[in-house]
This record gives structure tokens, C-alpha cells and sequence, in this order.
């Protein structure tokens, strides 16, 4: 029997090393499937911010014992008589009554005043289906007693009232007023506001004669004053 020579132990070596490596390369475990990430989220498109109105203010209902009473529309503004508890005021824009109601402004046909529920609307009573037309306010139009008169002020306020042409006042003129004449206060009541000139012709009419203080010269005087 032959010995083999170092060169075929060498050569029986290296191909027994290759064909156990090509052995353990075909023999391998696959690698496993990398599926590929799919995102699943989506962005959705922003909605557009939707703008929710208020809801319509309401007018809230007058208190039983408030009413309208006289009513006058005009560039000036206007004024309303409006009966409140028992008694009448005589009103202008911007200006409230006791209880705290303000009359923001005046319609032909009605008035609209402010409270702390909302709008109130006074208008007159309607009947048989048709509105009543507008009462005058008592004592007639307070308009040319407030043209007839202009207000002297001090420190204080208004401390009076200067008569300008009498004859706009015939009830002025029947008891001796002239031009000139301040007015002060009518029964012990000083005459320091717009709103108590305007409600002259009223107090007149309601009580038949008002006394009346005033001021001619350096004189006080006093007069009784009439329809």
C-alpha cells in the first residue's frame, strides 16, 4: 500500500474545507421577509373654523306699572312721557327713570328704553286692530318753553332760567313776566335741570296753577301761574 505524499494530504485537506463551506452556504436558513411599513394614520384636512352667531337680542316686557303716555319724534331727538309707578316723567334720550330703565331712543310710534334684561319697547295701546294715535303730551309741546328760555350757569350748574320772547309763553305773559325775567324755582322746587322746564307745561296742567319764583333785576318776586 502506498503513502500519500504531503502535496495530496494538502490538496485532500483544502477541497474537504471547500465543499464543507459550500455545504454550509446552500444549507443556510433564509432570511425572513421584510414587509415594507405602511403608515396607516392619514392627515385629514383642517375643518374651517365655523362662526357661531349670537343668538338675536329680545325685547324684554315692560313692568306692569310702566306705560307710555305721550310721545314726540324729531331731529332733536325727541322725548317721551312715560308713566312709571303712579307717576309721570317726561323723558329725553339718555335719560332714566327711578327704577333705573334709560330711554335710548324715540320712534314715531313708540319708545325704546334700556334695562338690565335687554330692550323694552312702549308703544301705545292698540285697539280694534289699529294703533291709537300718539297722546300729546299733558300740558302741550315743552318745545318753546325750552326755546323761550336759556339756562344761566354758575360754579354749580344751572342756577336759572332767562326768559327770551315772552310771547312764545302766553302763560308767562298773562301773569306779568317780561323778557328778561330769570326763572328760579317753581313751588319751592329750583329750576336747576332741562328736564324740570320741560315738565312745566305738565305740572301746570295737572295742577291747575303752579307758583312761580323769579328773579327781574335785583328783585326775587313771585307769581301764581295759570293755564
Amino acid at each position: 500500500m502506498s503513502r500519500n505524499s504531503p502535496r495530496e494530504w494538502a490538496l485532500a485537506i483544502g477541497g474537504g474545507l471547500a465543499f464543507a463551506a459550500a455545504l454550509v452556504w446552500v444549507l443556510r436558513p433564509a432570511p425572513p421577509d421584510v414587509a415594507p411599513v405602511v403608515s396607516t394614520s392619514q392627515v385629514l384636512p383642517s375643518a374651517a373654523p365655523q362662526m357661531v352667531a349670537p343668538p338675536p337680542a329680545r325685547a324684554s316686557v315692560a313692568p306692569a306699572d310702566v306705560s307710555l303716555s305721550g310721545l314726540r319724534a324729531g331731529p332733536d331727538g325727541g322725548m317721551a312721557i312715560v308713566v312709571s309707578g303712579g307717576r309721570q316723567y317726561l323723558l329725553r334720550p339718555g335719560r332714566s327713570l327711578p327704577g333705573g330703565l334709560r330711554l335710548v331712543r324715540v320712534e314715531p310710534t313708540r319708545a325704546i328704553l334700556a334695562g338690565p334684561s335687554g330692550e323694552l319697547i312702549l308703544a301705545f295701546t292698540r285697539e280694534s286692530g289699529t294703533p291709537s294715535s300718539p297722546t300729546p303730551p299733558p300740558g302741550g309741546d315743552p318745545t318753546p318753553w325750552l326755546a323761550a328760555l336759556s339756562p344761566i350757569r354758575d360754579a354749580n350748574g344751572i342756577s336759572g332760567w332767562r326768559l327770551g320772547d315772552v310771547s312764545a309763553l302766553p302763560a308767562l305773559a298773562k301773569a306779568g313776566l317780561k323778557s328778561g325775567d330769570v326763572l328760579i324755582a317753581v313751588d319751592d322746587n329750583p329750576l336747576i335741570s332741562q328736564e324740570k322746564i320741560m315738565e312745566l307745561p305738565q305740572e301746570i296742567a295737572a295742577n291747575g296753577v303752579i307758583q312761580l319764583r323769579y328773579r327781574r333785576g335785583s328783585q326775587l318776586r313771585e307769581v301764581a301761574i295759570s293755564p
